[in-house]
């Protein structure tokens, strides 16, 4: 079936903000094409969007497989307008005691994923010139303690992001990245299990330690992909947190008095789990 209309490739889509992304682009009039790892939840998504949807099972780090997707969509719905890259993990994990593996685990889904997307769709987005977000995150810019992988990664989502803008302006494609705080998204109520990343997030000053409802972040995404935005951002009040980042990250004196605590913390999780790693699944966010 080719379309007419405007479509939109999102990936995580299988839950939480990608899922809600690819259902709101469609009640806008988008084509969808939901990417992620968890098959039978991308299936039913696509299903209860209907004819004008398509899902495709790809872990976003197989490149090969990213790029087969991608052109499956082509195909289907004869081009690209729009691209989400959502998919992310998260671990919550001291740097003193965080494995390799694990580092690069994070790396790979949320930075290389994001690569992956924009390689895969680059050629359609200049034909229709089109419209890409990479959703980053607030812990770009506030260095939390346990999250090092992770604000590194949305850090460099961010950076990588930019520089894509600065490289594609003149091809007509507008680039846009996503900070959003905490949400009530699986992510964080997995993640919320971790008496350390509890701690730490009940730690935080004022709106920071907040839980924001996922509707807010899909609102945001659909509204900045029909407005092609170059920042999209939600709740209202982090911009005034990005536009102090440079007071907060990496100031320790917001976290000094409580690290021996979130250090005793991780140390019990560690005991009791066998690992004192929490990684979420890569179609989460």
């Amino acid at each position: 079936m080719k379309s007419t209309s405007k479509v939109a490739i999102v990936t995580g889509a299988a839950r939480g903000i990608g899922a809600g992304v690819a259902a709101g682009l469609a009640k806008k009039g988008y084509a969808v094409a939901l990417i992620g790892l968890e098959g039978d939840l991308l299936r039913q998504n696509a299903k209860a969007i209907g004819d004008r949807a398509m899902s495709f099972e790809v872990d976003v780090t197989d490149r090969t497989a990213m790029g087969s997707a991608v052109e499956g969509a082509r195909e289907r719905f004869g081009r690209i307008d729009a691209v989400v890259s959502n998919a992310g993990i998260a671990n919550y994990e001291l740097i003193r005691d965080m494995t390799v593996e694990n580092f690069r685990r994070v790396i790979a889904v949320n930075v290389e994923g994001t690569f992956n997307a924009v390689k895969a769709t680059l050629p359609h987005l200049i034909e229709s010139k089109g419209y890409f977000l990479a959703v980053a995150s607030i812990a770009a810019a506030t260095a939390p303690p346990g999250l090092a992988a992770y604000g590194a990664s949305k850090a460099a989502t961010e950076g990588f992001t930019d520089t894509f803008r600065s490289e594609v302006s003149h091809l007509g494609i507008d680039v846009g990245v996503a900070y959003f705080g905490w949400l009530a998204t699986d992510l964080v109520k997995t993640a919320g299990e971790h008496p350390a990343f509890t701690y730490m997030r009940s730690q935080l000053p004022g709106p920071l330690k907040a839980v924001a409802p996922v509707d807010i972040a899909v609102q945001a995404i659909v509204n900045g992909v029909l407005r092609r935005k170059r920042r999209v951002i939600a709740p209202a009040w982090l911009r005034m947190a990005l536009a102090l980042r440079w007071f907060v990250s990496g100031n320790p004196s917001n976290y000094k008095a409580h690290m021996p605590e979130i250090e005793r913390l991780c140390a019990e999780e560690a005991k009791r789990r066998g690992t004192s790693a929490f990684i979420t699944d890569p179609v989460r966010r």
